[in-house]
């Protein structure tokens, strides 16, 4: 499972990781866009997704003894058994990064302030936390990373190598970083 907040790097690292891994490739957010698994926040201009209906529908690519899939999604918790999840990616991002990130994707003031409030606020590791075990979480910084080196990571990791923990705390950094801080209106 690869997930984080939106502009850290899922999709890219979820499709090659795949490819280098001969595994099956799942992006969540489309799977539950094409069988309209979600409701619609008119206000937010946003999905939100039937958690019970796209649980259930998931467990099929889940099974024991199926090829390995790796999913790409923002949304873990609660879709995904954890007893079927190996190893569950959080993808981390300097908030500023991530702001530059977003600019690009063309999204508005609005939701790139949100989500990077939810990078911040650690929003994706809380939620995986809650439901995955700790021992089946690694946080990983594409901030400064390549891909590639991002991939090599991840595989280093499932295949048994040690890498050092990581233990992102973005919170503690907006005391020292002005602009971060006069962006958000803190």
């Amino acid at each position: 499972m690869i997930t984080g907040t939106p502009g850290t790097g899922k999709t890219t690292l979820a499709r090659k990781l795949a490819r280098e891994l001969d595994a099956d490739y799942l992006s969540l957010g489309k799977y539950i866009t094409k069988h309209h698994l979600f409701s619609l926040d008119e206000k937010r201009r946003t999905r939100i997704v039937n958690i019970p209906r796209t649980s259930g529908r998931i467990r099929k690519f889940t099974q024991p003894n199926t090829r390995a899939l790796i999913v790409d999604t923002h949304h873990p918790e609660l879709i995904v058994p954890n007893k079927l999840t190996t190893i569950v990616f959080i993808l981390r991002c300097q908030p500023v990064i991530l702001i530059r990130r977003l600019r690009r994707k063309k999204w508005s003031q609005d939701k790139i302030r949100e989500n990077v409030m939810a990078e911040i606020l650690d929003s994706c590791y809380i939620a995986a936390k809650s439901y995955y075990a700790d021992g089946k979480l690694v946080q990983l910084d594409t901030s400064h990373s390549t891909v590639k080196h991002t991939v090599e990571t991840a595989k280093r990791i499932l295949s048994g190598k040690k890498v050092p923990v990581l233990d992102v705390n973005w919170l503690s950094g907006l005391e020292v970083d002005e602009r971060l801080a006069k962006y958000l209106g803190c």
